[in-house]
């Protein structure tokens, strides 16, 4: 009796804390939907979905595009999320994150299979709203349950979390439809093997929706389409098949971290990105990278309405992106491909009159004159890369 009541324990092991009833899986108001699944995922609720098979899967003569289910949920059941996911891979069903929901554990699996199928179209389809949380974390037995159990109770469960990373290990190296690369990025799967089952890890930037794949709802249609723009659709689409942005351009603060910082920048940098004017839409524009040099790395980038199309070639790390000697060559990407990479997604909801390149949220602290602090709240970090004269300059704004 003991052991049984720990395996119900562990296939619950994406619970979080408070109990809940089982997940609502229904037919959705949303014309952007086919279907939802609101709250704890729990026993029965994977051939629950099932039976929505007939109604949630449709082919509008060319694929599936419009089977969508939207989600909304904490996570819960491994086992029943694994076959939900697995469902959903197979049949060809979008998934979506709207706004201000969440889709966390489990959850997030499932989400990541978002795909949709044709007799001569597929590819991926998975959508979260800029104000939707997505959050990851690995499978995890809570230590007050495991005090419970005998060593070779333990050994068991041991076991059957080796089987559950492999099950997810599993469905994440399948191939994207009618693509080359996983269904989750390996990168992405070390950081959620890494984050601790009592955290989250939440998807929150540009180069992490970029790199892993992962459309962005609801984004200002105003975005700018300076040179700055241009560099960073160039910059993200070279990263985009092998690292994020950031990693990559490592060694030059602009396009990492370090921008967030109050020390000086690289001014080359700076200057390569500030002083270049700004690009007419459909006009395809040349753009080198501040990484070039013995190695030749740079691309043509062209905005268009709702997106930014690219090609080019990093020397560096042999990766091509399109064919610019093609008459049709040019990749597409959404247009908050032309985005800083460390933009936080969140920022989306305020207004900026800075024209920054880059925002976040942080902590703005005051102090009196006798270094006590009087005050502590978040707020919002602009920063602007500029020239002023021949000086280059990061300008930072907090509000």
């Amino acid at each position: 009796m003991v052991f049984k009541q720990l395996i119900i324990s562990f296939i619950l092991l994406f619970l979080p804390l408070t109990t809940a009833y089982a997940a609502a899986i229904q037919k959705s108001d949303d014309p952007e939907c086919r279907l939802e699944i609101l709250g704890e995922i729990r026993k029965g609720d994977a051939k629950a979905f099932e039976k929505f098979s007939e109604y949630l899967i449709v082919d509008n003569g060319e694929s599936t595009s419009a089977s969508v289910v939207c989600l909304d949920s904490p996570g819960g059941s491994v086992i029943e999320g694994m076959s939900m996911a697995k469902f959903i891979l197979e049949n060809g069903i979008s998934t979506r994150i709207r706004a201000e929901k969440e889709c966390a554990s489990i959850c997030a699996i499932i989400f990541m299979m978002g795909n949709y199928r044709g007799g001569e179209v597929a590819g991926l389809s998975r959508s979260m709203h800029f104000t939707s949380l997505l959050g990851f974390h690995r499978p995890y037995l809570r230590a007050d349950e495991a005090s419970l159990y005998t060593s070779s109770d333990l050994e068991s469960t041991y076991d059957l979390g080796m089987e559950t990373i492999f099950e997810i290990l599993t469905i994440a190296n399948q191939r994207e439809p009618w693509g080359t690369a996983q269904m989750i990025e390996p990168e992405l799967m070390q950081r959620i093997i890494g984050t601790p089952g009592s955290e989250m890890f939440y998807v929150s930037t540009i180069e992490e929706a970029t790199r892993w794949r992962i459309n962005i709802d609801g984004t200002p249609s105003d975005i700018r389409s300076g040179s700055n723009q241009l560099h960073y659709a160039c910059e993200n689409a070279l990263a985009y098949p092998v690292a994020l942005t950031s990693e990559l351009n490592g060694s030059d603060g602009i396009l990492g971290q370090a921008i967030f910082g109050f020390e000086p920048l690289n001014a080359y940098s700076v200057e390569q990105i500030a002083t270049k004017a700004p690009a007419s839409s459909g006009q395809r524009v040349q753009v080198t990278s501040n990484r070039a040099g013995y190695s030749g790395v740079g691309c043509q980038v062209q905005v268009r309405d709702q997106s930014v199309a690219v090609c080019g070639y990093d020397e560096s790390t042999d990766v091509r992106v399109g064919n610019c000697d093609a008459k049709s060559g040019m990749r597409y990407f959404p247009n908050t491909a032309m985005l800083h990479p460390k933009t936080q997604l969140v920022t989306f909801a305020f207004s900026d009159g800075f024209g920054s390149d880059v925002r976040r949220i942080t902590r703005c602290e005051t102090y009196d004159a006798s270094l006590v602090r009087t005050d502590s709240q978040l707020c919002l970090q602009s920063v602007v890369l500029t020239v002023d004269g021949t000086l280059p300059l990061a300008r930072h704004y907090l509000t």
